[in-house]
């Protein structure tokens, strides 16, 4: 919905405040020639390089007003590169006029084959059609922006591009896929040479957590991105993040702490007598009031937020302020008028595809049809609801163990660029040294090189001879997977992590069923096969920062870094379900390989023998009650 506006402004400072607008342009000395085309170009770059992501709005929108004077007449490349930011402006109040004027920066940047602004063009696009015809056009076109960048060198842009496109999937319900896109902008912004953390982007990823339901996680981005702000006096945006905050704890279900960043957003807002903010910040504070059953304040800040809509051509917030008003007046018992304002919100809403709005207008709908006695229409609202609210309960689950597999993923490629990067960088230390070396003396650097050169094939020769004894000593040799004593190792390390940071520990014991028969029957070779078998699938299906190690037999061990007990039976459930479909036919094909799990969580004070023992216990469980199941 409109809350995603507000992000999206935040995330690439592409619409922004009118403030000192015209005192921006009017500080721009009127230049000719070269002159104005080079000064053009360094506005332009403040205004789409690196310096962009940290730059404030009012700083923003002023450069944009300093590239319409600096443009050069009859430069035809810099009009296209001109207007695809220029459709970013706070000028386009009126978004049909806005989207008119995208579509032409877009085809004249097609005309000129520029890519770059073709890109910025279809950015402003998406957010007028978010506008003018939902969520839904909007997502289409900001597909089209991540595919015509992909393969280009725009790493910044194809950055902008998925966050965008991540956080309409966000508001569409589908979290995992938005955190994978955020996740790729995120290593997209480092290939552009943008290494610090993007705050907004940051924020896009909380409000993903927050609508899984993931409130402590959601809750830390959220407070660590207010202290920044803070910091960095950007008030603009601690308005924002206290707002999301506000949001956090009103559906974690604590509508009372929601009051305090809220107040802070509002009088924040008011401060800076920033009408737009000021309007969002009341919303905000009417649903919480709406959920504390204050429902005569809650639409007194309505109709204030509804009289600065009013200002606007955008329709801002129609949906919402429509819905909630609705609420505050059923609220009151005035259900003829709520339903008025249900039958405004409700085509607005589905345009959007906001499931979430959707289901709690059904809802609400229902309870003031049946207020009014009007049973039949109450019962096909509320069957609506409640089917709409299984489904998104079910995306819930989905979109949990879905990010687990994204998550493994993306860690597994980070990994890889992280080791290429540090080849990369070892590669360029051995180039320097070289290249010092020879500034010596002819005599010296023949003996120096090659004394060196002697002691490096030595120093090698040692290390490898170590790095092999190190390997053999913490990899299991049969199934290459870690030895008990790497596995304990590792173990000892989570262990003191968990308990310095409060982060929690789960740890899995796993034992193959039935495993002693199996070798007596089919041999000791098949038996070898299975264990290393049943290692690659578990390996395969574990996140990136879980540890597998073999400690005996047919008994492993995994280690599951800031996971508890429901995350980690979500992961044992996994590996369960991966053991008993794994096929054994050419050993024999009435042969079933199962698996049993026991699962314990760090708790303060924990020893490894305790964890342990715990997990043993569980195992054993497992075992009595059957084999092939999971015991915590």
């Amino acid at each position: 919905m409109k809350r995603r506006l507000a992000l999206l402004r935040c995330l690439l400072s592409l619409l922004l405040a009118s403030i000192a607008l015209a005192t921006g342009a009017q500080q721009v000395a009127p230049a000719t020639g070269a002159d104005r085309a080079a000064r053009f170009d360094a506005v332009f770059e403040r205004v789409v390089g690196p310096s962009s992501m940290d730059s404030s709005f009012v700083d923003y929108d002023a450069n944009l007003e300093r590239l319409r004077v600096l443009l050069p007449p009859g430069d035809k490349a810099r009009d296209v590169q001109f207007r695809s930011v220029y459709c970013s402006s706070e000028r386009w109040k009126d978004s049909a006029k806005g989207l008119a004027y995208a579509t032409d920066a877009l085809a004249r940047a097609q005309a000129a084959g520029d890519i770059a602004s073709q890109g910025r063009a279809i950015f402003c696009r998406v957010d007028f059609l978010s506008v003018l015809k939902g969520g839904k056009q909007a997502l289409e076109e900001a597909g089209r922006m991540v595919a015509l960048l992909q393969n280009s060198e725009e790493r910044q842009l194809f950055a902008e591009a998925l966050s965008l496109r991540g956080s309409l999937l966000s508001d569409m319900g589908e979290q995992a896929k938005a955190l994978l896109d955020f996740q790729r902008a995120r290593a997209s912004y480092r290939e552009a040479g943008i290494e610090h953390e993007i705050d907004a982007l940051m924020m896009l990823t909380a409000v993903a957590y927050r609508r899984m339901g993931d409130w402590a996680q959601a809750e830390r981005y959220f407070t660590h991105a207010i202290n920044r702000m803070e910091e960095q006096r950007d008030w603009e945006r601690v308005v924002t993040y206290n707002i999301q905050l506000g949001y956090l704890y009103d559906e974690a279900g604590d509508p009372n702490k929601a009051e305090a960043p809220l107040r802070e957003a509002l009088a924040v807002a008011r401060s800076h007598q920033d009408d737009a903010s000021i309007a969002s910040v009341q919303i905000a504070m009417a649903t919480v009031l709406i959920d504390q059953k204050q429902f005569d304040a809650a639409f007194d800040l309505l109709a204030q937020a509804q009289s600065f809509a009013q200002t606007r051509e955008d329709h801002w917030n129609a949906d919402v302020l429509a819905l909630l008003s609705g609420q505050a007046l059923a609220g009151t018992g005035e259900h003829q008028a709520a339903l008025a304002h249900y039958r405004v919100a409700q085509p607005l809403i589905e345009r959007d595809g906001n499931e979430r709005y959707l289901a709690t207008l059904f809802r609400a709908r229902s309870a003031s049809e049946e207020a009014l006695g009007e049973t039949t229409a109450a019962l096909a609202d509320y069957k609506r609801y409640s089917d709409l609210q299984s489904s998104l309960q079910g995306k819930m689950r989905f979109q949990q163990n879905r990010l687990l597999e994204y998550e493994y993923e993306i860690r597994r490629r980070d990994f890889e660029n992280r080791r290429l990067r540090a080849e990369a960088a070892s590669r360029l230390q051995q180039v320097k040294a070289l290249q010092s070396i020879r500034h010596w003396q002819r005599l010296a650097l023949l003996l120096g090189a090659l004394l060196v050169a002697l002691l490096v094939w030595l120093a090698l020769r040692q290390w490898r001879k170590s790095g092999t004894l190190r390997t053999l000593a913490m990899t299991d040799s049969l199934t290459g997977i870690a030895s008990r004593r790497a596995i304990e190792a590792g173990l000892d390390h989570e262990l003191g992590l968990a308990a310095a940071s409060g982060q929690p520990l789960s740890v899995l014991m796993l034992d193959l069923d039935h495993f002693k028969a199996i070798n007596d029957l089919h041999g000791h070779a098949a038996g070898d096969r299975i264990l290393r078998e049943a290692s690659a699938i578990w390996k395969r299906l574990l996140r990136g920062q879980d540890q597998l190690g073999r400690i005996g037999g047919e008994e492993f061990l995994i280690l599951c870094p800031d996971t508890n007990r429901e995350q980690a039976q979500m992961v044992a459930t996994r590996l369960l379900e991966a053991t008993r479909a794994h096929g054994l036919a050419d050993i024999d094909p009435a042969l079933t390989l199962t698996v049993s799990i026991g699962i314990a969580q760090f708790e303060p004070g924990d020893t490894r023998e305790a964890l342990l023992a715990r997990a043993d216990a569980a195992l054993y469980r497992a075992k009595d009650r059957g084999r092939n199941r999971v015991e915590s």
